[in-house]
């Protein structure tokens, strides 16, 4: 079974979890699992040549916000 790629957190007082839905938004906090958000950038990541020549700096924002993912 695949685990969601998003878990909603409704918090109590003090920051006290009382709420955990993975399925249906409970007005709580929304989280993205890691695994599902590695996986969306990888997929939409672009690619190293372009016709414009600029895509050095997208390529690098990529790798810096995969690479951050990772050291978590």
């Amino acid at each position: 079974m695949k685990a969601p790629d998003k878990v909603y957190v409704k918090k109590e007082k003090d920051n006290v979890t009382y709420s955990l839905s993975i399925q249906y938004d409970n007005g709580g906090e929304q989280y993205i699992r890691k695994e599902a958000l590695m996986e969306w950038l990888e997929d939409n990541a672009p690619v190293e040549a372009s016709v414009y020549g600029f895509m050095g700096g997208y390529m690098a924002a990529y790798k810096q916000v995969i690479d951050k993912l990772n050291s978590m």
